[in-house]
């Protein structure tokens, strides 16, 4: 288990996030989603409680990994894994720039290294390469560190975007 000044700094991070997160939904959709989070042994749970207002729609579920090989201090988290994002109205780009908007906040919040998922048709899959995301996962299907199924996933790296 975490020592407690290492977990009160990650919970600082995520609250962070969560806040941020709020404002965005706000700000884009005009939806208070109240984004919270729960902690596992390997990562915390991201995600939103209220989903909706009105016809604007907001489902957002992540997950961030933490680094367990490095020494903490050096990188907090290692990785990104969205379980689950949906937005509507849909197809006028505000799930691109939603998306968009997240990563920037990973990237300011965390040492992340990538962001993965596993788009569920073809026409999820579209949406994400749109927005960066890669089949390239050889990297990641090598990578140890990894903790999620790595078969059929897209990828956005962080370090090689800057």
């Amino acid at each position: 288990m975490l020592c407690e000044s290492i977990t009160l700094k990650y919970e600082d991070i995520i609250k962070n996030i969560c806040n941020k997160l709020d404002n965005l939904s706000m700000e884009i959709l005009d939806i208070d989603a109240n984004f919270t989070y729960y902690n596992e042994d390997d990562y915390y749970i991201i995600h939103n409680k209220n989903k909706s207002y009105g016809n604007n729609r907001l489902d957002l579920n992540f997950r961030l990994y933490f680094n367990m090989y490095e020494d903490f201090g050096k990188k907090d988290f290692l990785y990104a894994y969205i379980l689950w994002f949906s937005v509507n109205p849909k197809k006028i780009g505000i799930g691109t720039k939603i998306i968009s908007k997240i990563i920037d906040i990973l990237k300011t919040l965390t040492d992340i290294e990538f962001i993965i998922i596993h788009p569920k048709d073809k026409e999820i899959k579209n949406f994400w390469i749109k927005n960066n995301f890669t089949e390239y996962t050889n990297k990641i299907s090598s990578d140890k560190r990894v903790m999620v199924n790595t078969r059929r996933i897209l990828s956005y790296y962080i370090k090689e975007n800057q």
